[in-house]
Order: C-alpha cells, then sequence, then structure tokens
C-alpha cells in the first residue's frame, strides 16, 4: 500500500515535461490495488447456522406468534413452522437460497417468513454491507419499515409492495434488492414443498391448513354473517302485504334480535378443521363424493333456519326456510343432504351457537366456489290471502387465500426496469439537466463574452445541481460507484446491476464521456452536488468579506498528493475487507452532507462541517486536496482528448489576470491550464473575452478607439503572482 501511494506521489510531482510514462505507472498502480482488492472479496459469504441466527427479535419480526421450530431441512433450506405437529409456514434466509447483492458487492442475509398460504410473514436484515445504507440509522429505520410492510403480502402478487423502493431515499437499488431476494426465495421454498401438480388456473386451495380462531375466521371472510331484528321482519312483511299474518315464530319488540345468521364455504381444509377439529373434518369429508361442495350454516336467535318442513314426507323433506343462489342457478337441500352440528352449552365457536349445520352438494350440481354466491333466508307468514315470503339474502365470496392462482410463465419485470419506469419524470429532468450543460459547454465562448448572464447561469446551475440533483434526487456520485462498477464484471453481475440506479448510471455516463472529451472538470465543476455547496458558500464567504487564503504553488502541488492518497486508500483497503472500505469511504462527506441531510451521527456532523468550514476561506478544499473521487477522476483527466479553454501568447508572460481570476489555482505562473486541477468554471474565459480586462484585447481595442488614449496597466510584481487577488474574485 505504501509503495503504492508513493508511485501515486511520483506521478502527480512530475516535471510537466515527462507526464506520460508516470501516468501509465500510477494508473496502472491505483487499478491493481483495486481490482486486487475486489478479486479477494468477490468469495462467497459464509453465514452461521439458520437457527442460530433466529434471535427472539428476529423472530418476533419474521414470524409472530410462532410456538414451535423444527429443523432446518429441504432443497433450498427452510426450517418449519409448528403449531402442535402442524407445519403452518416456514422461516428462510436469502443469504441461503439467492446470495443476491444488493449495491454492494457482497450479499446480504435477509431472513424472512412465508405461511402456507404463500403470504410473506415478515422480514428482518441480519446482515449487509450496503455503502448507503451503513453508518445511517435514519436509513436503517426505513429500510427495516420497508420490509415489514410487505407483511401479509402474497407471492403471486409479485414484487409489489405498499410502498416502492424509494421510501428508503438514497438507497433504492439496496431496498429493490432485498423486497425481489425475498420473494424469490419464498417462491423457492414454496414450490419445493407444495407437492401439488402444477396450478394452470385459478383453483380452488382445499389441502391448506392454517390454525385460525373462530374470530379470525370472520375477519378474514371465510365465514360471513348477517343480524336481522324483529323490527327489520316486520318491515318486510309490511311491505309485502302480511303485515298481520301468522309466523312460526312470533316476533318480538322491534330492537330484537330474530336471527344472527353466519354462513361461509366449508370445503377448504383451513375452514372446516378450524371450525369442527381436524378428525371429525376428515370424517365427514371422507362420508361424501369426492368433488362435493360442502357448506356451513349457523344461527342465533328466535328464529330457526332449519324449520320443521324437511321433517314431512309430504314435502319431500326439503328445507324450505333457505336456499343458496349463485348467478341464474338456485340450489336447494334436502334432509340427506344435511349433518347436524352439536351446539349448546359452554361451548366455543361453531358449536357455541343455538343452530349450527353442514349442507352438502353433489360434484356435478354445476356450483362454482370461485364465483360469489348468496344464502336467500326466508320467512313466512300465513295471510288470508295464502302464504306470504319474504328473503333476506347474506353474500357471500371466498377469499383469495383459499385460491391458488397459476405462477406467471411470463418471466416478472427486471427490477432495473422497475426501477426506470417508476423514475421517468425525474429522468425527463435529468435528461433536461444534462442536454442544458452540454449546451453551455458547446457555446462557451459566446456565453461567458455576457459576462452578467455567464454569472447567473452558473451559479442557477450550481444552485439547481446542490437541490434538485443532491438533496431531492440524491443522485451524488462517490467513490463507492467506482468500486461498485469495478466489482460487477469480477461478480458476473448483469446489465441489471448497472442499471439499477437510472439518475446515478446517467450521470456516471456523462461524466465518463466528458472526461474522455474535455477532462475532470465537467462533472467536478457542474454536476457534483457537494462541489457545488462549496463553492456556493465561498460566494456568501466572499461578500461578508472573509480573509481568502491559498497555498503557493509549490505547496499546492504537494497538497494535490492528498487526493491520489485517498483514492489509493480507499480503492486499496478492498483488498483487505469491504467493511474496510466502505468505512475509508467515508472520507467523502457526501453522504453526510447530501443523501443524509446531515442527519448522521455527531462525528459524521463535525467532520463535514469541518470541511465546509475550511472551504469559506480556501474555496474547494475539499476537492482539490481529498477528495478520492476527484483523485480518480484527476488520474484519467490527462487522457482527455479535446482543450477547449482559450490561452494566447501572452498569457503568463507577461499577463497573470487568468491565473489570479482562478479560484482553485489551476493556472500555472506559466500561463498552463493544468486540467487535471481544472473545474471548467470558466471563469478564465471571461476574462478571456472581456476586451476591458484582458490586456491584449484592451490594448486592441483602444488602438481601434481614436477618441480614448491608452495607458498601459502596471506591471504585476512578481511577488503577487503566488497570491490570488480579490479583485476578480469579488466580481463573483
Amino acid at each position: 500500500m505504501k509503495q503504492s501511494i508513493r508511485l501515486m506521489i511520483e506521478t502527480v510531482s512530475l516535471a510537466p515535461g515527462e507526464p506520460r510514462r508516470g501516468i501509465r505507472a500510477g494508473l496502472f498502480a491505483i487499478f491493481s490495488i483495486a481490482l486486487l482488492g475486489l478479486v479477494l472479496c468477490a468469495g462467497s459469504s459464509q453465514a452461521a447456522d439458520l437457527k442460530s441466527r433466529l434471535t427472539p427479535d428476529v423472530m418476533e419480526a419474521v414470524f409472530p406468534g410462532a410456538a414451535k421450530l423444527g429443523n432446518q431441512e429441504g432443497t433450498p433450506p427452510a426450517i418449519p413452522v409448528l403449531q402442535g405437529e402442524q407445519v403452518v409456514g416456514y422461516i428462510f434466509s436469502t443469504l441461503d437460497i439467492v446470495a443476491a447483492p444488493g449495491y454492494s458487492s457482497v450479499p446480504f442475509d435477509v431472513i424472512a417468513g412465508v405461511d402456507l398460504n404463500g403470504r410473506v410473514t415478515g422480514a428482518k436484515v441480519i446482515f449487509h454491507r450496503e455503502p448507503y445504507i451503513m453508518n445511517d440509522t435514519n436509513r436503517e429505520q426505513l429500510l427495516d419499515t420497508f420490509l415489514l410492510r410487505h407483511k401479509g403480502m402474497a407471492l403471486q402478487g409479485g414484487n409489489s409492495g405498499v410502498l416502492p423502493p424509494d421510501f428508503v431515499r438514497g438507497a433504492t437499488v439496496s431496498a429493490r434488492a432485498m423486497r425481489g431476494a425475498i420473494f424469490d426465495s419464498a417462491r423457492l421454498v414454496m414450490r419445493s414443498r407444495s407437492g401439488r401438480p402444477k396450478v394452470t388456473e385459478p383453483t380452488l386451495d382445499l389441502e391448506s391448513f392454517q390454525l385460525a380462531t373462530w374470530e379470525q375466521l370472520i375477519e378474514k371472510g371465510a365465514l360471513v354473517k348477517r343480524r336481522i331484528t324483529s323490527g327489520e321482519v316486520a318491515q318486510a312483511l309490511d311491505k309485502a302485504g302480511a303485515k298481520d299474518g301468522v309466523l312460526d315464530e312470533a316476533l318480538g319488540k322491534d330492537g330484537d334480535l330474530y336471527i344472527e345468521l353466519l354462513a361461509g364455504y366449508f370445503s377448504p381444509a383451513t375452514v372446516g378443521r378450524n371450525l369442527i377439529g381436524s378428525r371429525p373434518y376428515d370424517e365427514y369429508m371422507q362420508r361424501q363424493v369426492r368433488g362435493s361442495h360442502v357448506f356451513v350454516l349457523a344461527a342465533n336467535g328466535s328464529y330457526d333456519y332449519l324449520g320443521q318442513q324437511y321433517n314431512r314426507a309430504a314435502s319431500g323433506n326439503r328445507f324450505d326456510r333457505f336456499r343458496i343462489v349463485q348467478e341464474d342457478k338456485t340450489f336447494e337441500f334436502t334432509r340427506p343432504q344435511f349433518q347436524r352440528l352439536g351446539t349448546g352449552g359452554p361451548q366455543t365457536g361453531i358449536r357455541g351457537n343455538r343452530y349450527a349445520s353442514l349442507f352438502a352438494l353433489p360434484p356435478d350440481s354445476k356450483f362454482d366456489p370461485l364465483k360469489p354466491w348468496r344464502v336467500e333466508l326466508f320467512v313466512h307468514a300465513e295471510t288470508p290471502g295464502g302464504r306470504k315470503t319474504v328473503a333476506f339474502p347474506v353474500e357471500y365470496k371466498i377469499p383469495s387465500d383459499y385460491v391458488l392462482m397459476p405462477e406467471s410463465e411470463v418471466e416478472p419485470t427486471p427490477e432495473w426496469v422497475e426501477a426506470w419506469t417508476d423514475a421517468r419524470v425525474n429522468i425527463y429532468i435529468l435528461g433536461a439537466t444534462l442536454a442544458i450543460l452540454t449546451l453551455i459547454l458547446i457555446f462557451q465562448a459566446q456565453l461567458t463574452k455576457q459576462t452578467k448572464a455567464y454569472r447567473w447561469i452558473r451559479n442557477g446551475f450550481l444552485l439547481f445541481t446542490l437541490c434538485w440533483i443532491g438533496w431531492y434526487a440524491e443522485a451524488q456520485l462517490s467513490i463507492i460507484n467506482v468500486i461498485n462498477y469495478l466489482a460487477g464484471p469480477l461478480h458476473g453481475y448483469g446489465w441489471g446491476f448497472y442499471l439499477g440506479e437510472p439518475l446515478m448510471v446517467m450521470i456516471a455516463i456523462y461524466t465518463v464521456v466528458s472526461l474522455i472529451l474535455l477532462g475532470r472538470g465537467v462533472f467536478c465543476g457542474w454536476l457534483c452536488p457537494f462541489g457545488a455547496l462549496q463553492e456556493l458558500l465561498a460566494q456568501v464567504a466572499r461578500a461578508l468579506k472573509l480573509p481568502q487564503w491559498n497555498p503557493s504553488e509549490t505547496l499546492q502541488r504537494k497538497l494535490w498528493w492528498g487526493k491520489y492518497a485517498s483514492a489509493a486508500v480507499v480503492l486499496g483497503t478492498a483488498a483487505y475487507s469491504l467493511d474496510m472500505a466502505v468505512t475509508a469511504a467515508e472520507v467523502e462527506p457526501f453522504k453526510t452532507a447530501i443523501t443524509s441531510h446531515f442527519t448522521r451521527a455527531a462525528p459524521f456532523l463535525v467532520y463535514a462541517f469541518a470541511l465546509l468550514g475550511i472551504g469559506l476561506f480556501t474555496e474547494r478544499a475539499y476537492c482539490r486536496f481529498l477528495c478520492p473521487l476527484g483523485g480518480v477522476l484527476a488520474m484519467l483527466d490527462r487522457l482527455h482528448l479535446i482543450d477547449m479553454l482559450k490561452r494566447r501568447p501572452e498569457c503568463g508572460n507577461p499577463c497573470h489576470l487568468c491565473e489570479r481570476s482562478c479560484p482553485v489555482r489551476a493556472i500555472e505562473s506559466s500561463g498552463k491550464i493544468i486540467m487535471a486541477e481544472c473545474f471548467q468554471c470558466l471563469d478564465c474565459q471571461v476574462e478571456y473575452y472581456d476586451d476591458k480586462r484582458c490586456p491584449p484585447l484592451a490594448k486592441e481595442r483602444k488602438r481601434n478607439d481614436p477618441t480614448r488614449s491608452f495607458k498601459p496597466r502596471a506591471a504585476v510584481p512578481a511577488t503577487a503572482r503566488v497570491q490570488i487577488t480579490t479583485s476578480r474574485q469579488g466580481a463573483r
């Protein structure tokens, strides 16, 4: 490591006439360190036994109420959750099954649960090395909330949830990857354990079982009920013209309960077994013809929905106080289709009602349990004009939990496609922003001739970069991006890995293209939110007349070494540990000042504010002397193809105007612009085209103006060439 840093230092401090050999050696050193580290970190992560990771807190988040766990088993591995001896779900680890990475190159570990109905029961992050979440308490809490909100989501529903991934602002790639890993792992676990033939169309799930109380079945909609008072019956009879009719059961007062009827589809095991018990359910279903449709009815109140008609041979033993209706089909029941359930006494649940019974329809009855149906309860009244009947419907639809849906044959939408779709508005805005910046760079000569217009455009763009790109969109490019882009090929990641964060991808591509064409300054000077913050604060500092200090040319060359050493350390620590690399990357204050909006712990805040404070007295001090991303870009800047910044023979000898006006001292006393240190702010171009300040232009202008005499400006003393005057900076 020390040798690599020394090589970087030697590269930066080469004499102007011999850059190429050192540049190649420096580039080779820094990227060799990075690649070595990333290769060594590319091994698969090893995790402890799943059971040992299931602390009480994890269990409460993953599978609330789990009473007993089995042994880890099967392929893919999972731990069965038991109620008594009955399996009710599974707990699994995404690391053990899909080993998916988020934005880092290290797979995360999310432990999650799934019940037998194919619904997520909860999830908890156990391990991760996601750089934009580590050491950020606020984002860690948002991530936990995001994953827990997927509790109860069906696997057939895809990866969508009640919260979008950008709920975890600045870490949407990680959030989206974790969500996808949970659903992918759960599907694999359930598919390997279902033991059912492949479902090609919506099918009633008769076999799955999950413990549920009487109240839970009603809450879920497996059982529905309707309360009917004596007053409602009296009003219905009055409308039917049977107000004075004789009823089988007399009416009470208007508010008195006449009947509370409960109805449901009994056949699914989760309904039937929970209502009457596993053994009675099995014995009853075995007596029915396979494929029969069984209904459960229960009631409280004075009215008996069974009546006595089914006991009379003359009626064919038909029940005449209710029927089931589905669309245009009507289903009535006779005594052989009837099974009474024992009720009364201290019993609870279905047997705690006054009346309870089962009714079965044969398989060929053309009843479809997946379609809505209703029970029509009849109340009969004998009147002088004959028998009158009023009906009270109870609507029912099988809950979706009891319906098996076919797995889609269509591949799920890739997560990166979802990311680009969700961010389309921001993509349009950023695209327009980059187009405007391109026009600024292309027409910089025309723009910098209009000093005031240029100053408004420059400051407006910096403000937009800070507020929208940085604080709103959180698209701050970082050294972490460099690490991940280098790691991708080593881990065999596809295009989805690179395209997972749309705005960052757009900025990264624009940065690479502009770096090759014009140099490092396009990103650092125009698209870096933290750089924009420093420059805007520096303008405030000058407006407040704070003292400004810049190092001498010799000292500055030595201070430049800082960013190259910083880059080498951050990239090189990957040879030891990605944890160390992420920690070393905290040399960048971007997470604190930009993506976390100054909401991190005190040490990070102190560091960020210290850097901003230094920048009040030395403009962009961090960018110039410490930024590791700036070090990487400055190293690659040596290879840029086009020099768009104009110079004249007089620049540096005798004129030093541009040198003094450059806020970051990127112009040597010889007049040469050091492009690796230039932020493309175009201040030198403003001077270049100013025929009142640029001596060659001023001389030419006055020579062509016969009404004015030219008075040459006094020569600038040599000792002043190493200091930046405040005259031009005050105008900035």
